[in-house]
């Protein structure tokens, strides 16, 4: 156990820093006559449109008394994007990485890794899981699980408040739904639509939604339902490099996800009087995501065995990255499909009472989610290149921006001598839980400029479990060739691949595979050493005061956090389960000042201490991956992790200026600085073990808390619209994002890019509106990776998306969006050894057509 503390000098400075400057600014702007925020704050925005959803959000940051940007779907169904996280890659500060089949996924906020982004639904913690049995078990949200017609609008908090869970080091994203109370009656909302990628021939996915919304005429009753529909094409394209690793590999892969998403939203408010209100809301979304990866790899490469190589660069373990492969163990497909399935449910109750000069209110809920990779069929199918078969592969690993790899002696359309050599069906599973209850009072006072005090506590309980079984096969000998699953060609790899390297390959189906597989299964067996379980009891208390003035508001206050964790795992011998427990406490005081220093022009200043919790995969206390028998290497190697971690922790400020000009634009600059007080990375240590398969002294990695870091940077945006019906939204951020390792080295931090920049323009007229959105990022390390780990580094991107809507009538919409029409190709290097290519991707560009019926 190991109580927190925090620098109180460095905090207090800040503070200090930040209050003397708005001393001196307030007597500056004292002559000002500024508007209040109350005054202004009641502004209705009656107009539908495009540009009424970027005023309501242009309001929403002005108003504001802590740093934040917004998005608004001023209509239902009137999300700017197919998906979340692509609309938030459109505000100033935030970039995302793309996913599997080439959709926004994780969100990184002012350089801040995308571990470190808090996402909330209402305000509220939503449990969700992933399907890659190879990636980290952490706290991130899974944005496909959100359908976007749900999404009311959505804040992006870049400066904390006191009264809002803490979590977010990045940043907190709050995605809002809409209530019965706050539509008309008997609104009706239905969209239909189909959509494809550029990548999957003539294959296409098909969705719809309803939405319906009732109130009785006194308006204290109202009950709104909305379900959601959705198959999504997804496919990637890729050349894959893992020559200068441990298996020697490299290869030409293909990835295709049809995935399915259903989900439904249902609330009921009930307003008994003005003073009294209550809400329920249930939310549920499941996704089938059924995905095939097909990789024709070449295998363990001898490198003394290659020839061709005079010149070639040699990496690290002795292997040319130019020549001819005359011996490996495989040319061999290596296949993967999974039956993947997610589910994420929410439910709660909230409620809230005005009384005289107070308002008291209450929420309590629980959020569950369970998911896996509901079953991981591999299979092997190929040759040996062994020098006697005929069988050889020129390859060249050393290009800057594709791969050669040619086989000599085959072909790989030909499915003939594709052999079966092997396979396996493996299972993950996963489960999250979060219950939570919260009571909150909001007291009006008189003292000062102090106008109001929050106060509140909060009570939460959360299980994590990760579970992995294995299954034994039965007879499965009549598996023999690849041709036995044989369905058509993979194709369109020309954009990943050079020098006569193949552009397509016998493909299989995938799902016929997992079907023989799971049908010869005799028994499943769990992997006890995989098992985990983190249960975390967390307490949090907080005080805030709120405060106006003729030109200035604001909130200052501090919230504090216990977290107790217990950590559980099978021992080393796997007979029993130990438990760990770790606990910390936490201190964050928040600061937020707006000045107003003209009617239109408004200083912002924010210090504050923000936390993030480390992932489950980091608490884990179970020893993974021991081996059964004698490695041939003779190094005895194992993961675990550490219940007792500490969080990461940073210091952050910002100051910035924003300037409102006319009633729809608005210009704004803004300095931000993160010190990093606390981050987690990673170190190898020995350690002996006895109780284990294989006892020795091993090498274990393990979570380490790092030296921390320093972000420091800063954000423009501007935004506008013209009497023509034309308007623009431009954003540029620059970050210096370093921290340190234990050997005191500086690298650069995962997730941040020093350059990042957005344009969107768009024009409004009576029959027709549409968009075309610009978004490029520059090069930065590979989200979800520790300090010193190694990280891998992605080249920069940039990505033109475009949208066109046609208002048939004043209830009707036809609507065609395509995303990434230039097709851009990523790229993703080694950062270590020779520093070689790794990953090529092509994602294709993704088209959808769709019609939504309003009234």
């Amino acid at each position: 156990m190991r109580p927190s503390t925090f620098k109180k000098s460095v905090l207090a400075t800040n503070i200090a820093i930040l209050l003397g400057s708005a001393v001196s600014i307030s007597a500056v702007a004292a002559d000002a006559a500024a508007t209040t925020a109350a005054t202004e704050n009641i502004e209705k925005i009656e107009v539908r449109g495009m540009r009424a959803s970027n005023k309501a959000a242009m309001n929403e940051k002005r108003f504001s008394n802590a740093v934040v940007d917004a998005i608004s779907a001023e209509d239902i169904g009137k999300f700017p994007d197919k998906n979340v996280a692509e609309s938030l890659q459109r505000v100033a500060g935030v970039s995302i990485n793309r996913g599997f089949v080439g959709e926004g996924a994780e969100v990184s906020i002012r350089g801040v890794d995308p571990n470190l982004t808090q996402v909330l639904m209402n305000g509220q913690y939503v449990a969700s899981t992933a399907w890659f049995s190879q990636g980290s078990n952490d706290r991130g949200f899974n944005m496909d699980l959100m359908p976007s017609e749900m999404i009311a609008g959505l804040e992006v908090f870049k400066s904390p408040v006191a009264s809002l869970d803490e979590g977010g080091v990045g940043g907190t994203v709050i995605l809002h739904t809409r209530k019965p109370l706050a539509l008309d009656s008997n609104t009706v909302f239905l969209s239909a639509e189909a959509n494809t990628n550029s990548l999957a021939d003539s294959d296409y996915g098909l969705g719809g939604s309803g939405l319906f919304s009732w109130k009785n005429d006194n308006e204290t009753f109202g009950i709104l339902g909305m379900v959601s529909t959705l198959e999504q094409i997804g496919r990637g394209r890729k050349s894959e490099n893992y020559w200068e690793e441990g298996w020697s590999a490299s290869g030409i892969a293909g990835f295709d996800q049809d995935r399915t998403r259903d989900a439904f939203d249902i609330t009921a408010q009930f307003q008994p009087s003005d003073d009294l209100g209550f809400s329920l809301h249930a939310f549920r979304t499941q996704i089938d995501a059924t995905n095939t990866n097909q990789n024709f790899l070449v295998i363990g490469a001898d490198g003394s065995t290659m020839t061709n190589t005079a010149g070639a660069r040699v990496a690290p373990n002795g292997l040319p990255l130019t020549g001819t492969v005359n011996n490996a163990a495989w040319l061999a497909q290596d296949t993967n499909t999974r039956r993947a399935e997610m589910t994420s449910t929410v439910i709660d109750l909230t409620t809230e009472y005005t009384g005289n000069g107070y308002v008291l209110s209450g929420a309590i809920g629980t959020t569950f989610a369970d998911g896996g990779n509901g079953g991981n069929a591999n299979g092997l199918w190929g040759q040996p290149i062994n020098g006697t078969n005929g069988i050889t592969v020129d390859v060249d690993m050393d290009l800057p921006d594709s791969m050669k790899l040619v086989p000599n002696g085959v072909s790989l359309t030909d499915a003939s001598w594709q052999d079966f050599q092997g396979g396996s069906l493996t299972e993950t599973k996963l489960e999250d839980e979060e219950v939570y209850a919260q009571v909150d009072l909001k007291l009006d006072v008189d003292f000062g400029a102090i106008t109001s005090v929050e106060t509140g506590l909060k009570f939460r309980s959360h299980d994590n479990t990760y579970k992995s079984y294995g299954a034994t096969l039965g007879d499965i000998s009549g598996i023999t060739n690849i041709d036995q699953f044989s369905d058509g060609l993979l194709e369109d790899f020309d954009e990943v691949v050079t020098g006569g390297s193949p552009t397509s390959y016998v493909k299989i189906d995938g799902l016929a595979y997992w079907n023989a597989l799971n049908d010869s299964v005799t028994a499943w067996t769990e992997e006890l050493g995989n098992y985990s379980k983190i249960e975390e009891d967390i307490f949090a208390a907080y005080a805030q005061g709120n405060f106006d003035g003729e030109n200035y508001r604001g909130n200052v206050g501090i919230r504090y956090v216990n977290t107790k964790t217990d950590g559980s795992a099978y021992n080393g011998n796997l007979t029993a389960i130990n438990t760990f427990s770790g606990e910390y406490s936490d201190f964050l005081p928040s600061f937020n000042l707006a000045i107003d220093l003209a009617d239109d022009v408004i200083l912002r200043m924010s210090a504050a201490k923000v936390m993030t919790r480390a992932g489950y995969s980091q608490l884990a206390p179970g020893y993974s991956g021991l081996p059964t028998t004698p490695p041939e290497s003779g190094r005895l190697q194992t993961r675990r992790g550490d219940p007792g971690l500490d969080p990461f922790r940073a210091t952050q400020m910002d100051i910035g200026v924003e300037w409102y000009y006319d009633e729809s634009s608005m210009l704004s600059a803004a300095l931000f600085s993160k010190d990093i007080a606390s981050f987690i990375s990673s170190k190898t240590i020995s350690e002996d073990l006895v109780n284990v398969p294989v006892p020795g002294t091993y090498e274990v990695v393990v979570p380490d808390q790092g030296r921390g870091g320093k972000i420091e940077g800063f954000e423009m945006q501007w935004q506008t619209s013209f009497d023509n019906g034309l308007g623009a939204l431009v954003n540029y951020t620059y970050v210096d994002a370093k921290g340190q390792t234990d050997d005191g080295s500086t690298i650069i931090l995962p997730g941040s890019s020093r350059n990042s920049y957005n344009v969107t323009g768009y024009y409004e007229g009576d029959y027709i509106t549409a968009r075309i959105a610009y978004t490029a990022r520059s090069e930065f390390f590979a989200e979800g990776t520790a300090i010193g780990a190694g990280a891998d580094s992605f080249d920069s991107q940039d990505f033109l998306d475009a949208s066109i809507t046609y208002h048939v009538t004043d209830y009707l919409d036809i609507s065609l969006e395509g995303v990434n029409l230039t097709n851009e190709i990523t790229f993703q290097r080694h950062s270590t050894g020779a520093e070689t290519l790794r990953v090529t991707t092509d994602n294709g560009s993704r088209y959808s057509l769709k019609a939504a019926l309003r009234f």
